[in-house]
């Protein structure tokens, strides 16, 4: 049976003006400013693939098919407004922990004994960072069903609590992994050896042996120092803010950890990284 256009696809302008549009719009972008283009978003030699199609199945999620993995979607959509943002929020709130990690370095032990007074001042300046990461990304944020699999588990963990700090965890911590390759195979790489029971017991404790592990897997030293990093700010957060604890405590036992591992169509994909011992990767060592 034949389809017609409805009156508001017809107004719609055809892909091929979109592309055009659309690289009009990078062109006067570069030309406008001050440093065109960052080394870090130059694409590497195998980075770039033809779009082939995108898929919405109806189990949920997005896959996206590209030239040259055709038998492996990619599961998502990188548009790169929605990336950007995420990207945004990550660097603002990488720069202000660091700045707030080497300023602490440099004061004498007196003035850090002092500070255990004041937890709240960092209960505050957590949830200030949080509250404005959440509140960058809402304007992008996925409907519910198009995040892919793991993360709409870890969606689902953490709606069940129903506060606003959960909420805010989640609209956060979901977009990044879902925008953001490094951060989602990492997480989904090292959840899974999660111990659900321990957790419960000794929360710190269990989630400070998993910055360990995945700390052991980097081959970088800038990424290790960034899991130290974390490292001492989960001891301190999760000590001096027990809703922040049992929030965490609550959404991560609820994860059901085999819709959290990666795929064989994941792995794929981190086959390609060299910044990172994945787990499968040193079993296939092993044997």
């Amino acid at each position: 049976m034949e389809t017609t256009a409805t009156e508001e696809q017809k107004q719609m302008p055809s892909t091929d003006a979109l592309m055009e549009n659309m690289r009009l719009m990078n062109q006067i972008i570069y030309e406008m400013k001050e440093i065109p283009i960052l080394p870090s978003e130059v694409p590497k030699q195998g980075d770039t693939q033809a779009l082939l199609k995108v898929e919405f199945p109806k189990a949920g999620g997005v896959l996206t098919f590209m030239e040259g993995h055709e038998d492996h979607p990619y599961k998502g959509f990188p548009y790169f407004e929605m990336v950007d943002k995420v990207d945004l929020g990550k660097k603002i709130l990488r720069a202000q922990l660091s700045g707030l990690y080497h300023g602490l370095k440099k004061r004498n032990p007196l003035q850090l004994a002092c500070l255990a007074l004041v937890p709240w001042l960092f209960k505050d300046i957590f949830r200030a960072n949080l509250h404005t990461f959440a509140k960058l990304v809402t304007r992008f944020r996925l409907k519910d069903d198009k995040f892919c699999v793991a993360v709409r588990e870890l969606n689902r963990a953490f709606a069940e609590d129903g506060s606003e700090l959960a909420i805010e965890i989640r609209n956060a911590l979901g977009m990044l992994i879902e925008f953001d390759n490094a951060y989602r195979y990492r997480f989904q790489d090292i959840i899974v050896e999660l111990d659900q029971e321990r957790l419960k017991r000794a929360p710190i404790r269990e989630l400070l042996r998993l910055l360990e592990i995945i700390s052991k897997r980097e081959k970088t030293e800038e990424i290790r120092d960034t899991w130290k990093l974390l490292r001492m700010l989960v001891r301190f957060f999760l000590f001096t803010d027990s809703e922040l604890r049992n929030t965490l405590v609550g959404a991560l036992s609820r994860l059901d950890l085999s819709k959290m591992a990666l795929d064989e169509d994941d792995r794929h994909y981190c086959l390609k990284r060299q910044d990172y011992s994945f787990h499968f990767m040193e079993e296939k060592q092993v044997t």
